[in-house]
Order: C-alpha cells, then structure tokens, then sequence
C-alpha cells in the first residue's frame, strides 16, 4: 500500500505599501485654535497663534465704559485699529454730517495701562466690541452702522464725519435692536496685522492691516452707548522685567493666517458680527456673543473648526 502524504501549500501575502497618511483638510488643531479665538475673543482658550515670527505671550484685556452725549449731539463715531493696539475715543457730534479729526490713541485700548508698563512689542489675536445704546426703549432711535475697512483708508489726523464713514460701512441695525440685544462686531485682521507692532505706536505699514467702524446716527440727544471691548493680545516683555522671551521660538501651525480667516469665512460670511444670540453655520451648535441680565458672556468655547 502507497502512503501519499499532503503537502500544505503555503500562501504568500505580500503587503502593499502603506498609502501615506494625508493631512485633514482645513485647520490644524493650531489653526483652529485661532479661528476659535477670532470668533469668539470673550471665552475661547488661550492657544499660539498661527503667526510667523517669535512666539510671546498670550493674554486677555478688557475694557468697559459708558460715554454720554453732549447737548444736541445726535450722532458719533469709533474707529479701532487692534494691530497697532490704537483705538479712536467715541467722538460725539451735533449731527451726522458734522467732522472730526480721526485721533489714533491707544489709552482706551483694554489692557493699555499694563501693556504700556511691561510689552516692549504687540499683536492682536483677536478683538470684539459689543455695544448697547443708553437710551430708554421708549425713545431709542438712530441706525448703528458697522464694517470692516482697511487702515489706509482712514489716515490719522483726517477730518471725516459719521455721513463719510457710513459709505465705508457693509452692514446695520437699528438702535431699539442693539438696545434688545446687544450688537457685537468681530475684528477680522489683514495680511499685515500678523506683525508685531511696537507698543505704542499708532502706526506702520497700514495697507493691509484692518479697522473696525461702527458710526451711530439719530440717537436721542445727549444719551450715548455703553460698550464692552475684548481683546487677546501676544506681546513681548521690556527687557527691564527680567522675564526671557526666546526669539527662536515659532509656532507649530501649518496654517498661514489666511487660511484661517478663509475657514471661517467660508463656513459664515457675517461669522464677525452678531446681534444677541447668533447661531451659525461655523459652529455645531453653538453661540456666540449674547447678553442677558446685562452680563455679557459667550458660549463659543466649544467650537469646533474642522
């Protein structure tokens, strides 16, 4: 009898070669770090930015104040500039079309006092303001207009008046609404806002660096606005303090700070400005910027940029 053994056969698998992974499309968890900041500058956590250059520390100020109007002043106007951390006081006139020279002065920027003391050089990460006007809702009238505007625009020193500046202007509300639900505006910066300004300095290279406007007119005489300004700042130490600032050190991020501004205006054009609670398309439902009892809060923090 012939015995026949069996012979397994061996199957040989050869693996393919890996696919490399490729990055996520969008923001690297860096970038979106920052949109998250430009969004919401009241309650997002403080992350780097996504700026070039020597990384410095990473801070939030604020501001509040109340301005009156003079006798028969029906109109007025603010224009801020946060990437020279300069700002115009509100300037109250007896009508829209009467001038005042625009005055850069960085004393009512919030954390003006500490900045001047210890940052030997700022820029801004993010910044909002948010407005309501004074009067009673029985009386509010008058229209806030509001934009976005480039620096080179609106030269210090210039005479204008709150008629030239609301041509400069995209978008408005009416009074009685921001009296209801307070209007916040969102500062989106230009491509030269991502550099380091010399603390103090009202100005540099402004062709591309951005402003906000926001102009009243048809207020009541002699009421006014109470806003609340916010900003995240990165600055550098005066070598006075002692504290080490490595000027090797960069951020980690892989995006270019248009390609953040980009990502938030691609998911919502309007994602810089809001009037009460907003919910939008930028966000998986959340909200940002609303007031309530007259406490000013966000619930932007969690957000999340894809």
């Amino acid at each position: 009898m012939v015995k026949i053994s069996a012979r397994k056969k061996t199957v040989v698998v050869r693996k393919k070669a890996a696919i490399p992974k490729q990055p996520a499309p969008g923001l690297d968890r860096f970038g979106a770090a920052h949109a998250r900041m430009l969004y919401d500058p009241c309650g997002a956590p403080l992350e780097e930015s996504v700026y070039p250059g020597d990384r410095g520390y990473v801070n939030r100020f604020q501001a509040n104040a109340s301005y009156g109007v003079g006798a028969g002043a029906t109109a007025w106007f603010t224009v801020i500039k946060p990437g020279n951390a300069c700002s115009t006081n509100f300037d109250f006139l007896a009508s829209s079309s009467t001038g005042s020279n625009l005055a850069f002065s960085s004393a009512a920027f919030p954390g003006a006092s500490f900045l001047s003391v210890n940052a030997s050089k700022t820029r801004c990460i993010s910044f909002c303001i948010a407005l309501a006007p004074n009067a009673a809702p029985n009386t509010c009238t008058g229209t806030i207009h509001f934009g976005l505007v480039n620096a080179s625009t609106l030269v210090n020193g210039a005479p204008f008046n709150p008629d030239q500046l609301i041509q400069l202007t995209t978008e408005r509300v009416s009074a009685a609404s921001a009296l209801m639900a307070p209007l916040e505006v969102k500062w989106s910066p230009g491509g030269f806002d991502d550099r380091y300004a010399t603390q103090g300095a009202l100005s540099d290279d402004d062709s591309d660096r951005n402003c906000l406007v926001v102009v009243g007119t048809g207020f009541p005489a002699a009421s006014g606005v109470s806003y609340r300004m916010v900003t995240v700042l990165e600055w550098s130490p005066k070598g006075n303090l002692g504290i080490t600032n490595d000027a090797s050190s960069v951020g980690r991020s892989r995006n270019t700070l248009a390609e953040v501004t980009r990502a938030l205006k691609q998911r919502d054009s309007s994602w810089w400005w809001s009037l009460g609670k907003k919910t939008i398309g930028v966000a998986k439902g959340a909200a940002a910027g609303y007031m309530a009892g007259g406490t000013i809060g966000a619930l932007g923090g969690a957000i999340k940029f894809l």
